[in-house]
């Protein structure tokens, strides 16, 4: 996305040379109008090679083609990543299907009730929707005009782009939204993001925590994918405790204080060792609780912390729901243990699954967690544990892919575009 220190570079008559043409001046729109023709006929980044004449840089970014040395170590971290979630992806896949009777597997998907399939579509649209409205309570003081129908359309973009690349819907929303909603900026939007992220992760902290409290083995049966319940149940509970600390004093002055000064090692090791590495991940920390203070700073008055709350708790019921429902589609769901507590030990154990290992749309490792937590927590049989956890995953992955191209194509939008935008974020 253009700031507005951008310099915009048109070839000048004749000798075909770049002239930097500054905001402001009245030739500026041109590059934005072959900007916006890039965006509708969904150009890659290689599209500037090809037509020269149209590049747009900003006077802050790098050069257009790096250092080839840079470019071949960004193409290897790039290829380690990729490698590292297939990993991530094929072990789950085989774990969630491992001692798995395929003859049993085929019958239990073909004696579900697929009309649970799709009633639970509702309640995960409605989820998404409650996302947007907390969204837009969050921002209600800085950007107290800001429409709901675009948050909810940047919501589904960003879960969209979640499917395809983990984490990256997180960078991708605030940038679609902040294209719809001209008054608002990028980076208080990513700040809000990153408010809204931290204050899921604290919800889920708590809830495994109450969860414990009423069920401490909820750990255990976990050995075969490599959790150990001694190991974890502490680990949690610090977190829980550290979490609470970093929210009760990372929006405040004193939290940035507290970062600016155990990060300054890093400093002196970036400078006696000539790793800039160190200075970076420094300045990386520091601009989050930057942006967590700009993000926290908009919510002020009680009103928006009790909607904030309230809203959290109703996103999360609905994300339950889905689960709950979904018991009823196989055999092994009609038993008294199919409860609503049950779902919720089962959306715990998936969700910090996830989080643990992000893979795209959370594929093999929803798979994985579900199945065993199906088995431990429900009685389910190994085979209605699979199709269970198959058919709830595809339609909770279907649903965003669905949304996101509607958005795409009625904003005139490509998926070019939006990997564009994560690179650049």
């Amino acid at each position: 996305m253009l700031s507005g220190n951008d310099t915009f570079l048109l070839p000048s008559r004749g000798t075909g040379r770049a002239v930097p043409i500054e905001r402001g001046s009245v030739v500026h729109t041109v590059p934005r109008y072959v900007a916006a023709t890039q965006r509708l006929l969904g150009m890659t980044v290689g599209a500037e090679a090809a037509y020269p004449q149209f590049s747009v840089y900003s006077s802050k970014s790098s050069p257009a083609h790096p250092h080839p040395g840079v470019m071949n170590k960004q193409r290897v971290i790039s290829i380690l990543k990729v490698t590292i979630t297939f990993l991530i992806v094929a072990f789950s896949i085989y774990f969630s299907v491992w001692k798995v009777d395929f003859s049993e597997l085929g019958r239990s998907f073909r004696t579900a009730n697929y009309w649970y399939a799709l009633l639970i579509i509702v309640p995960i649209v409605l989820s998404h929707y409650v996302r947007a409205v907390r969204w837009k309570v969050i921002l209600e003081r800085i950007h107290p005009n800001v429409r709901t129908g675009n948050l909810f359309a940047g919501v589904m973009i960003g879960y969209f782009m979640n499917n395809l690349i983990p984490r990256s819907g997180e960078l991708v929303r605030p940038w679609f939204t902040a294209q719809e909603e001209k008054d608002t900026t990028y980076s208080s939007l990513l700040g809000s993001i990153i408010v809204e992220r931290f204050i899921d992760t604290v919800a889920l902290l708590i809830m495994i925590a109450v969860i414990l409290l009423v069920d401490q083995h909820l750990f255990d049966g976990f050995e075969e994918v490599g959790v150990n319940a001694a190991v974890v149940r502490p680990i949690i509970y610090m977190a829980i405790i550290l979490g609470i600390v970093f929210i009760l004093i990372a929006p405040s002055k004193v939290g940035l204080w507290v970062a600016e000064t155990a990060s300054r090692p890093l400093d002196w090791l970036a400078q006696h060792t000539g790793i800039t590495k160190f200075a970076s991940f420094r300045a990386g920390v520091l601009d989050m609780f930057r942006k967590l203070q700009l993000g926290f700073g908009a919510i002020r008055t009680a009103r928006q912390v009790l909607l904030v709350t309230l809203h959290t708790g109703l996103l999360y019921f609905l994300y339950l729901i889905p689960l709950w429902i979904m018991f009823n589609a196989f055999p092994s769901g009609a038993n008294p243990e199919a409860t609503l507590f049950a779902a919720v030990e089962i959306w715990a154990i998936t969700a910090m699954g996830y989080a643990i290992a992000p893979t795209p749309g959370a594929f093999g490792v929803f798979h994985v967690t579900a199945r065993i937590a199906l088995m431990k927590f429900v009685n389910f049989t190994e085979a209605d544990a699979v199709a269970y956890a198959t058919l709830t995953h595809f339609v909770n992955y279907l649903v965003p892919i669905v949304f996101g191209i509607y958005f795409l194509v009625t904003r005139n939008l490509s998926v070019g575009s939006l990997f564009r935008a994560r690179g650049d974020a």
